[in-house]
């Protein structure tokens, strides 16, 4: 009877020890692997979501961290990143074959002025000069190219188009006299205002449609992780509101990102995007197309915009009154 009571009683602490063992409730929430791909203020809402409790509020562990645009959408399709927040390297994937979705649109337009040099008065005096820009078939690349053309420019030909690789050296190039202009946003645009550079053009008022930042994940995710994937799209347009209704909880997030406590910096990266992410982020046809038109895959011409987006997700929150009532 004694060895029994003590074989019980053995059983019975073991059992205890695995429950206490067990990780609470809030530990088996879904959780997902998420990416961004810029270190600039259009990734604000994302940063505000995290540091804001915003996914946890809503029942999703995202583990966040930084990718190159490029290595960030290959992380995607190789499966081992869930879903980001990318510009439109996701459609050149899909054009390569990649199997992937966008599922939100985060800015379906340029955020961008062009800075140049004194002697710059508009951009007719870009003719046979030379303009800045950061990297090959970025949004930089795109956007300088789409707005000389509506002004009559043929890019590379009439005006030339230097790759000097990141904003900086964009800022660094004009400066310098090795490029009579280069387009560039906040902060670096306090720079060039602080070295009498003169902003001859606001790409942002132009509302150019163009795939610059949208949710990105793939219909594997989707469907195997249909509700996570959804209670992140709640704290991520939570936060785009957040963004709109809270300055400081904004620049606190991007102080942490951006690295930064010069509020002067923060504020104007703040001003230049706090009105621009959409209230409602259902993806168009109009920003995809524009990537797909400056695109030099001869696939790009075969396929049609809503190929690569789903609004689903969207439209359900939608519905559900959810986007409403954080927008109030």
């Amino acid at each position: 009877m004694i060895r029994k009571a003590v074989s019980g009683l053995f059983f019975a602490v073991v059992f205890l020890l695995i429950q206490i063992d067990q990780p609470p409730v809030s530990a088996q929430e879904p959780s997902l692997r998420a990416v961004y791909n810029a270190i600039s203020g259009v990734m604000a809402p994302i940063w505000v979501a995290q540091e804001a409790h915003l996914f946890s509020k809503h029942g999703v562990n995202v583990d966040l961290k930084y990718l190159a645009a490029t290595t960030a959408v290959q992380a995607m399709v190789a499966g081992a990143e869930d879903i980001g927040l990318v510009g439109n390297q996701g459609v050149d994937a899909k054009l390569e074959g990649a199997d992937l979705i966008y599922i939100a649109s985060s800015l379906p337009t340029f955020v961008f002025q062009i800075y140049a040099r004194p002697e710059i008065k508009s951009l007719a005096d870009l003719k046979a000069k030379i303009a800045a820009v950061t990297q090959p078939a970025a949004s930089t690349d795109y956007a300088m190219r789409i707005v000389l053309k509506q002004n009559g420019f043929e890019p590379g030909k009439d005006v030339k188009i230097l790759y000097a690789q990141d904003m900086n050296a964009v800022f660094t190039s004009v400066n310098m006299g090795g490029a009579a202009a280069g387009i560039m946003s906040a902060p670096t645009s306090l720079k060039a205002q602080a070295a009498g550079l003169k902003s001859i053009l606001n790409v942002t008022k132009l509302k150019i449609p163009f795939l610059f930042t949208a949710v990105l994940t793939s219909p594997k995710v989707v469907q195997e992780k249909r509700e996570a994937v959804t209670r992140f799209l709640r704290g991520y347009i939570e936060a785009t509101a957040l963004v709109r209704k809270d300055k400081e909880i904004t620049l606190q997030a991007m102080g942490r990102y951006l690295k930064t406590s010069d509020r002067q910096v923060l504020e104007s990266v703040y001003n230049e995007y706090k009105d621009v992410f959409p209230k409602v982020p259902l993806m168009t046809a109009a920003e995809v197309e524009a990537v797909l038109n400056a695109s030099k895959n001869p696939k790009a011409k075969q396929m049609k915009p809503e190929d690569f987006f789903d609004n689903s997700l969207v439209q359900k929150l939608q519905a559900s009154g959810f986007i409403d009532s954080v927008n109030r």
